[in-house]
């Protein structure tokens, strides 16, 4: 049979041998690039105009493999930057998640290392902003307060939604229903406590809510509750969150927040629209939004708000976000 094959062919057949052994791996296995850009220029009462991110900006891998059986192993790597001057957003490269686990069709999915909270993977549909506590968003603090996930703050804000050395859990959807929770393995030297999470969530027709509760290290709790409801053209939303939060001197105060937005569709365009209030101080903020797709992944946006606080503003932001 070789002395019919040419010398042509018998110099490319390891080549076909060899793709034809990477197939099935090839069918069972992804990788995906994705990531999200969003910059502009905003200008606020009593400081000059500046170049910021209208929502967070990052770089991300994820993928899986098909082990069969209905499991499969998975991983997101996922780093964060400032679009401005392209810089690392904190020490830490992979700061946005950094995780390896597994998933069952029938049990979910269970993912180890570093990722967001059952709270904050989940709050973000409940604020016309998507919860980037920057611009027009009502998120902070209007929607959580003062709670961080790590209290210590070692890397900065981006340790406000996040748990490192975590055991993360996320159930299947059973109509419309489904779990999440989280548990930090690792005590930190010196904390009080491990932080841990969970939030219940419903998600069908027009209907969407939430209820979490989440402890972090230093024992801070809170307990946040959202919804959702479609009209057609108009969607409209809000939240309530209480918590208990230790202040520099030791005292661990009651802290209520709650927000009430809504977006409305016009055309193509969206109109977005929120208020949120701190009671215990009376800080509030209001703010109204507008945009215009350009495509599925590209948007031009602009906001202006007003917010109340010791030193009160007024804003107007206008940018543009690409995903990919």
């Amino acid at each position: 049979m070789i002395k019919n094959i040419g010398i042509k062919q018998l110099c490319i057949l390891p080549t076909i041998i060899a793709a034809a052994m990477a197939t099935p791996a090839q069918a069972q296995s992804n990788l995906t690039v994705y990531g999200n850009l969003d910059i502009g220029l905003v200008k606020e009462s009593g400081n000059p105009t500046k170049m910021d991110r209208g929502y967070n900006n990052w770089l991300g891998f994820r993928g899986t493999e098909d082990l069969g059986g209905g499991l499969a192993a998975s991983f997101n790597l996922q780093t964060r930057f400032a679009p401005d001057t392209g810089a690392q957003e904190t020490g830490v490269f992979w700061q946005g998640e950094s995780t390896l686990g597994l998933s069952s069709t029938s049990i979910g999915r269970l993912r180890l290392g570093r990722a967001l909270s059952p709270l904050w993977a989940t709050k973000w549909t409940f604020d016309p902003w998507y919860d980037s506590g920057t611009f027009g968003s009502v998120s902070f603090p209007y929607q959580t307060g003062t709670f961080y996930s790590d209290p210590t703050m070692a890397l900065g804000g981006a340790n406000f939604a996040r748990i490192s050395n975590g055991v993360f859990y996320d159930t299947p959807d059973f109509s419309g229903f489904q779990a999440h929770a989280a548990l930090e393995a690792e005590k930190a030297a010196g904390a009080s406590d491990r932080a841990a999470g969970l939030s219940l969530n419903y998600g069908q027709g027009p209907l969407a809510a939430m209820l979490a509760y989440q402890k972090n290290a230093a024992a801070d709790t809170i307990y946040f509750l959202a919804a959702s409801y479609n009209l057609g053209a108009a969607t409209v939303m809000g939240s309530y969150a209480q918590g208990k939060v230790q202040n520099g001197a030791g005292d661990r105060l009651r802290e209520r927040n709650w927000i009430l937005a809504a977006t409305y569709a016009l055309g193509i365009d969206t109109l977005r629209a929120g208020y949120g209030r701190t009671e215990e101080s009376g800080n509030h903020k209001v703010s109204f939004g507008y945009v215009h797709p350009l495509s599925k992944r590209t948007n031009l946006y602009a906001d202006i708000y007003r917010e109340k606080t010791l030193d009160s503003k007024n804003g107007f932001a206008a940018g543009m976000n690409h995903t990919f």
